[in-house]
């Protein structure tokens, strides 16, 4: 089929590739429609390799996707012919510990979109798992239905926040992760958060997303905002989306005591951490990697319209301009957030 190829030399472009996907009795095929360009997606473009997942074959890209049900097997019950669907990227073995626990997303063994050796699904259809494929609600869009994807790491980390009603929370970084998750923040009970970063056009459009107060770090210092909105109590929870150094360095200075700190951007290197600062606050401290059990929340927070992504997908392309589109991904203006490509 034709499919969007990664080439060992980073070489982009769309070609023949031989794929073989058997439809097994529990899974379904799907037509894909629209998939969304992660940071993931681009540093493989542009570097080859995410820490010990190197290219060293080609490789379809992409993973944040929706589409259409075309074939179903013969066990699956829940989904039918012409059903709009999202899909979770990972698939975990159903056998491994980790699965067993209900911690799936950690499982070594997981088989990842676009995560070497496994192929992405920038190409016309995909099979997939029927466990891992979710109903799309009727008022959600396809391009809003791939977005679930980076929604989930947003959810995942407000349920490891462990959100009261009425929170306030700080997110540093408004990227897409960090969009995604001042919205999961806010559905998740906060009566406000407060997002830091520099670029300024992202700032206004988080701005506009809900009871989201922005903060350009360049131009205002993030703690004082904290303190003044929160009479020097300070932030429950700091949700770091960065990965920035010095953002990750002072991470507890915003923070309230006894507060949670959920680390959710990942830098590109070993960072340091005030313990000591974490320490005088007694502050809890979270890790994510990825998400689990957190889709059909999200749909259904989508459906009833309580949580909007439409003003977070900014650039779409066809798939013919695929690789134009990675270009564009590579060095993205600032007033672009997600960028897609329809099929």
């Amino acid at each position: 089929m034709e499919a969007l190829v990664l080439e060992p030399d980073l070489k982009l472009a769309i070609r023949d590739i031989e794929l073989t996907e058997q439809l097994g009795p529990h899974d379904v095929r799907i037509k894909i429609h629209t998939v969304g360009i992660c940071g993931s997606d681009v540093h493989y473009y542009q570097h080859g390799a995410i820490g010990p997942f190197v290219v060293d074959a080609p490789m379809v890209l992409g993973h944040e996707a929706a589409g259409t049900i075309e074939e179903v097997g013969c066990e699956v019950t829940h989904l039918k012919l012409g059903d709009r669907v999202c899909m979770e990227p990972g698939i975990p073995d159903p056998n491994s510990r980790a699965t067993r626990e209900g911690i799936y997303n950690l499982d070594p063994a997981v088989r990842f979109w676009a995560t070497p050796p496994i192929h992405g699904v920038l190409r016309p259809s995909v099979v997939h798992p029927a466990a891992f494929t979710f109903k799309v609600p009727d008022s959600v869009s396809f391009g809003e239905a791939a977005m679930v994807e980076p929604l989930a790491v947003g959810m995942h980390a407000a349920n490891k926040a462990k959100i009261k009603p009425g929170s306030v929370a700080v997110v540093i970084g408004a990227g897409t992760i960090g969009m995604v998750t001042a919205l999961s923040a806010l559905a998740g009970g906060c009566a406000q958060v407060i997002i830091a970063d520099v670029v300024q056009p992202k700032l206004d459009l988080a701005a506009t997303l809900g009871p989201i107060r922005p903060v350009n770090v360049k131009q205002e210092n993030l703690s004082d905002v904290v303190m003044q909105l929160t009479d020097g109590w300070g932030a429950d929870i700091v949700f770091e989306c960065s990965g920035n150094e010095r953002a990750i360095a002072g991470v507890f200075e915003p923070l309230c005591p006894g507060g949670c700190v959920v680390l959710v951007g990942m830098p590109g290197a070993p960072v340091a951490l005030d313990i000591v600062a974490a320490q005088i606050k007694e502050a809890r401290i979270e890790t994510i990697f990825r998400y689990a059990h957190v889709y059909p929340r999200a749909l259904a927070l989508m459906g009833s319209g309580q949580l909007n992504l439409k003003p977070l997908i900014t650039d779409r392309f066809g798939f013919k301009d695929s690789q134009q589109a990675f270009d564009f991904a590579c060095n993205m203006p600032a007033t672009s957030v997600k960028a897609q490509i329809e099929m």
